[in-house]
């Protein structure tokens, strides 16, 4: 079948002018995607405007918009653009009057999205997106939609081929279309086009490896320790080999600068302080058991952190001290008050008349509902971010340091994933040790029946915890009576006592049958797993 061709012009040099003065008297028309530009230089009296370059494309020349996400993200359709375009050289690809066209007559409705609209100055910014801006005041590379569309591609193609396979042009494209900082400044060094294909080849690659992570003023710098080097010594006689050492030496020393990262997680040659978030639970107690012992390749942390609720089982508290008497590194309690006080109180930690329990309540109308979950983070989270930050002198409302970074070991097992979730605090990490090695929670009693025989492990949660299931119930009943008769009371008490009352709407209840607690039949047993995971932060029961 024949090769379809689709002819790519040039404007002539007064259509150029025209349309810039266009932009210049009438920007708004530029805001609509149906301006039809043919319609309006012949409006100016202009009826031969293009010039033939003899270059096609094998399909119409079409972009289309990213949904979401940053608009550098469409840069990621520039090979197909590229290779359907024949016979266009780095030459030609400086003839501003030929992506003007194409901006213009191809690209015009997805430029309108591709770019934010600055609202400052409308013209300027037509200026630099539909034209080149006014020849000459900016590189072809830049912005203008379809030469840099063209030109990043290039950049990509060239360096992939040069790298004898490190990388293909899509993953240095996908790159650059992630970090637009990076192929800007590579370009805007003055010798990004006349670069030796193998430098270039090489100062992708490390940004693809060993300098992943780094930000524009890093890529800078880099660079200018190459070129200091170029100073000194020819590159372009270098063997390979020679070549990447050179460069993985300067990322090295650029990725363990923090001012030169944008993920601090990447910094080079700088430890996080690694936490474990001790609950006393069987997951967090078999991890802290683990790294102390060095089991599994688990390191020692620098310490633990046990939040207490002030309302844990006296179990729990026993446990507790067994547990720091088999540790070698410390373990720190911290504590925003005690949380049953606090519901007696009917306040929260800061004194409001509210309660942060996820109690199951039943409405005047009839309807039901539960409430606001956020004991885990008011009781657990939070003490355990305040005294991190003043441990590690992070200011009141100031961003951390690049070089800060926690490491927070959490004890969920493998069949508790649902609970992963990312620190919503850049400086902290969490990592999930248990289920890095595959071990759900039965093989972890098990493990510790194995180790530590004739040892009790108890369940970590508050004993008026509404998350409990019925097992839990039963068992807190019959083997505890004294924590059950506890957890009794505090349910009359959302009833009956005026203060907690009047911090809740509704007649609310610890079971969620919405029973008096010492009126449920435990007999009918759910899933601990299904409640925990609703469980707002991944600190609970573990």
């Amino acid at each position: 079948m024949q090769e379809q061709r689709f002819p790519i012009y040039r404007l002539t040099q007064d259509a150029y002018n025209q349309l810039l003065e266009v932009a210049e008297q009438n920007p708004q028309i530029y805001a609509d995607p149906a301006t039809d530009f043919h319609e309006v230089l012949q409006g100016r009296g202009l009826t031969d405007y293009v010039e033939d370059t003899g270059l096609y494309s094998t399909r119409p020349i079409s972009l289309t918009p990213v949904a979401g996400g940053q608009p550098n993200r469409a840069d990621c359709q520039a090979l197909d653009f590229y290779n359907s375009i024949h016979d266009m050289t780095p030459s030609l690809a400086n003839d501003a009057l030929i992506w003007t066209w194409m901006t213009h007559f191809r690209l015009h409705s997805y430029s309108l999205k591709r770019w934010r609209r600055q609202s400052s100055n409308f013209t300027n910014h037509i200026k630099r997106h539909w034209f080149v801006a006014g020849q000459g005041g900016s590189a072809l590379w830049d912005s203008n939609t379809a030469s840099r569309t063209w030109w990043i591609a290039h950049v990509a193609k060239k360096a992939a081929h040069a790298s004898g396979g490190a990388f293909t042009a899509a993953q240095a494209l996908d790159h650059f279309a992630h970090s637009a900082e990076h192929y800007h400044t590579l370009m805007g060094t003055g010798s990004g086009f006349t670069w030796t294909p193998e430098l270039l080849a090489e100062f992708v690659r490390v940004l693809l490896n060993e300098a992943n992570g780094i930000n524009r003023a890093g890529v800078r710098v880099l660079w200018r320790r190459v070129n200091l080097m170029a100073g000194v010594q020819l590159l372009d006689s270098l063997l390979r080999d020679a070549l990447r050492k050179r460069m993985i030496e300067f990322a090295d020393a650029v990725m363990s600068e923090p001012n030169y990262v944008n993920d601090r997680t990447k910094l080079r040659n700088s430890q996080p302080t690694v936490v474990l978030s001790l609950g006393a639970g069987v997951q967090s107690s078999c991890l802290a058991l683990m790294s102390e012992r060095g089991e599994y390749g688990l390191p020692k942390p620098d310490f633990a952190i046990f939040a207490d609720t002030g309302w844990e089982p006296p179990e729990v508290y026993e446990h507790l001290a067994w547990l720091e008497s088999e540790l070698s590194f410390p373990v720190v309690k911290v504590q925003a008050g005690n949380i049953k006080s606090h519901i007696l109180s009917g306040v929260n930690p800061e004194g409001r008349s509210f309660l942060d329990i996820p109690v199951f309540v039943r409405n005047a109308d009839g309807s039901s509902g539960v409430a606001t979950r956020q004991c885990t983070r008011v009781y657990k989270l939070d003490p355990i971010r305040k005294h991190l930050k003043e441990r590690l002198q992070i200011q009141p409302k100031r961003r951390a340091e690049k070089a800060t970074q926690v490491e927070m070991w959490l004890g969920i097992s493998a069949d508790e994933s649902v609970r992963v979730k990312s620190s919503k605090d850049e400086w902290i990490t969490n990592k999930y040790p248990l289920i890095e090695n595959g071990f759900s929670r039965a093989q972890l009693l098990n493990w510790f029946n194995e180790n530590y025989p004739g040892r009790y492990l108890p369940t970590s949660s508050c004993i008026g915890c509404p998350y409990h299931s019925d097992a839990v119930w039963k068992q807190l009943k019959e083997k505890a009576p004294d924590s059950f008769a506890d957890a009794v009371f505090v349910d009359q008490a959302l009833r009956e006592i005026p203060t907690v009352r009047g911090a809740i709407r509704g007649e609310a209840y610890l079971h969620r049958s919405r029973k008096p607690l010492n009126q449920v039949d435990f007999s009918e047993t759910t899933s601990y797993d299904e409640v925990m995971a609703d469980e707002c932060e991944g600190l609970c029961g573990i």
